[in-house]
């Protein structure tokens, strides 16, 4: 007699849900995967969490990653919680999802379920909510969530001393590029701030195990690596005996001479001398620098608790444009912070107007619950704040177009991406950080190549940069061949 071919339900899936001996087996052909797919929100450390995530799972159980679009029994979102808007997508996107896919479980994950938890919890389609301090554990709460038959809560407090723990990772998927957490956590407290409630206390991680990551990386294939941090500038402060952020840079330089490596972001009081003459001198460091500035104003910056003034973040970002021509600087700018005058705005805006930025990313201000910032009474008219941000951003356009202007007809070191939006070509990523589009010739993503900028695009891609690949120095081979 032919047995009655059944699907699964999911407590059937948790009895056969095999947990491996070693972390790095993978599970065999004719185990039952549990599929699962993951969305990430937020910044670069989530990106590198969320592989974090992956690895661990595929190495301990039987488990398939599929794409967000497809049928799944589990969907992780890694959530954000910088701003309301970060919040609200988080809901939005538990939501979608589970009308697609009604019998899934729905998991959301990281500063969003570690800040707010209660909140999650009464959205329905929500089945489990895992904070920061518990997401990384997938041993303990993959399967609870698949034999639950109610919300499911892991979320617990930080220590007071938390130790760094992160799992190495050996691939990104779908990137050409790979992020390397190498700081987590922030021991400031700035006041209109949750992410040293989402991230708890500073922590960083060993130099030997950063370059235990980097080498797993580049073994992989990746030509560029971020290093990425909470308080990248706080890197190393925890540490016995003590180091800095340079003396990390320098080693990663020099133990692995073929990698290109960027920074995420770092605070103006934290571009040192040391810091700097690294990009005078090592040319695989790459010449861009995001500043976290949030505001230009000394008296806004000291009602945000930010640890400088403006003359100290006008004079870093100075010394950091005569590093050399075509140093690429980014900023973030908060508009419209409790109390912001139009003097105090004027300030930010002439700072942006003098100084040589790149790029900007320009924030409303978002009040965050628990934040001394939320419970400020002097708030911004809401007319007055878009207002201020549109000034802002068509400033930003022109500093970036007279920025992509310079680099036309010179030759710039270029990461290949994804497809352009121009039909028959492709963009890439220049070391200072600029985008420019070159004819799609079928390389794969991930390709470290020269690129000659020839000019600027019309029609579709009128003001983008445009470019011929002049010499390729690495292809893209392994898990860094996207595509």
């Amino acid at each position: 007699m032919t047995p009655i071919a059944r699907k699964m339900n999911m407590k059937d899936q948790l009895r056969e849900l095999t947990v491996l001996n070693a972390p790095s087996a993978a599970p065999m052909a004719d185990e039952p995967a549990i599929r699962v797919a993951f969305w990430t929100l937020g910044c670069r450390l989530n990106q590198y969490d969320t592989e974090g995530m992956k690895t661990a799972m595929v190495g301990r159980f039987a488990v398939r990653v599929v794409p967000w679009s497809a049928p799944a029994d589990v969907f992780v979102l890694n959530s954000c919680t910088v701003t309301s808007k970060a919040d609200q997508e988080c809901r939005r996107l538990a939501r979608q999802v589970k009308r697609r896919n009604p019998a899934a479980k729905v998991v959301v994950a990281g500063c969003y379920a570690q800040t707010q938890p209660d909140a999650l919890l009464n959205v329905p389609e929500i089945d489990a909510v895992v904070g920061n301090t518990n997401k990384d554990d997938v041993v303990q709460w993959l399967p609870r969530v698949l034999g639950a038959d109610h919300p499911l809560l892991a979320v617990e407090p930080f220590p007071e001393h938390p130790v760094f723990d992160s799992p190495l990772i050996d691939s990104f998927s779908g990137r050409s590029r790979a992020f390397v957490k190498i700081q987590d956590g922030c021991n400031l407290r700035c006041t209109y701030c949750l992410i040293w409630q989402a991230r708890g206390p500073g922590r960083s991680r060993s130099q030997d195990d950063v370059l235990a990551q980097l080498g797993m990386l580049v073994n992989a294939g990746y030509p560029e690596t971020i290093l990425a941090g909470i308080h990248l500038g706080g890197y190393g402060r925890d540490l016995r005996p003590r180091v800095k952020l340079t003396d990390l840079l320098g080693r990663c330089l020099r133990e692995y001479p073929q990698l290109r490596i960027r920074l995420s972001s770092i605070h103006p009081n934290e571009v040192s001398d040391d810091l700097l003459a690294l990009y005078r001198n090592q040319p695989n460091l790459r010449p861009h620098l995001h500043i976290s500035l949030q505001s230009g104003s000394t008296s806004v910056l000291r009602r945000m608790k930010r640890p400088y003034d403006g003359p100290r973040a006008w004079d870093a970002i100075s010394r950091a444009a005569a590093v050399g021509p075509g140093f690429g600087i980014g900023a973030d700018i908060i508009v419209g912070f409790p109390g912001e005058t139009d003097a105090e705005f004027e300030d930010t805006r002439r700072m942006v107007e003098e100084l040589p930025f790149s790029y900007l990313h320009v924030f409303r201000f978002s009040p965050r619950p628990g934040t001394p910032a939320a419970d400020m009474t002097d708030a911004v008219h809401p007319e007055t704040i878009t207002r201020r941000s549109s000034i802002l951003r068509k400033l930003a356009a022109r500093k970036q177009a007279a920025f992509e202007s310079a680099l036309v007809g010179g030759e710039r070191e270029c990461v290949l991406e994804s497809e352009a939006q121009t039909e028959g070509f492709r963009a890439a990523t220049t070391d200072n950080y600029a985008t420019v589009e070159v004819p799609d010739t079928g390389l794969p993503t991930g390709t470290l190549a020269a690129v000659r900028i020839t000019g600027q695009g019309d029609g579709p891609s009128t003001g983008k940069l445009r470019g011929q690949v002049t010499r390729i120095i690495r292809e893209a081979q392994g898990e860094s061949a996207v595509g």
